[in-house]
């Protein structure tokens, strides 16, 4: 069979090539951890924050009193899991909570057990920390234009400079009413 005018056949090699992106499409859509270690899920467990400067994860956990009710004036405990030494837990430093990594929590109006959350580093998107039972709290917030919980987000930076600059940011989550992956990269331009 003859190509149309002017279209070129692809060979073997370009087909291969494009069978390679694809897969690797795949694993990005599907939140792969790209060889990152996962924190283990916990009852607190919101979700977490990986970097392409190293393997240390920023993680955002529930803060629930004995009886299982998310603490009212610090619901959401943010800390270091320092993969790249020992795999410990550290406390953020000031620096890192008032311009990177920290969160500020706000009860929402006539919604018991319910905060408006925002990132530092971001306060143009939302995010809605809800609790749905005694040890049981979610994150919500959109991503691409989909209610969902969130689970991880993966930050790309150039860290060429003195301070970092974020290239993109990429949300994963589920569909808080269907459960599907969800899936957003936002390019910070």
């Amino acid at each position: 069979m003859k190509p149309l005018h002017g279209a070129k056949r692809k060979n073997g090699s370009d087909m291969a090539k494009g069978i390679i992106a694809i897969i690797l499409s795949l694993f990005v859509l599907s939140g792969d951890d790209g060889g990152y270690p996962v924190p283990a899920k916990t009852t607190e467990r919101l979700f977490y924050i990986q970097r392409n400067h190293n393997t240390n994860t920023i993680v955002y956990d529930a803060n629930f009193d004995a009886g299982g009710t998310l603490l009212a004036d610090s619901p959401v405990d943010v800390y270091w899991l320092r993969y790249q030494e020992q795999g410990q837990k550290m406390e953020l430093r000031k620096i890192e909570k008032l311009f990177a990594y920290g969160v500020e929590c706000s009860p929402v109006k006539g919604k018991k057990n319910e905060y408006e959350v925002k990132l530092v580093a971001d306060r143009n998107r939302h995010f809605r920390l809800v609790q749905k039972g005694p040890f049981n709290a979610i994150v919500v917030t959109s991503i691409n234009h989909q209610e969902s919980i969130i689970e991880h987000l993966y930050i790309y930076a150039d860290n060429t400079s003195y301070w970092p600059k974020v290239k993109y940011i990429e949300f994963f989550g589920h569909n808080i009413k269907t459960g599907e992956p969800t899936y957003e990269r936002v390019w910070n331009e």
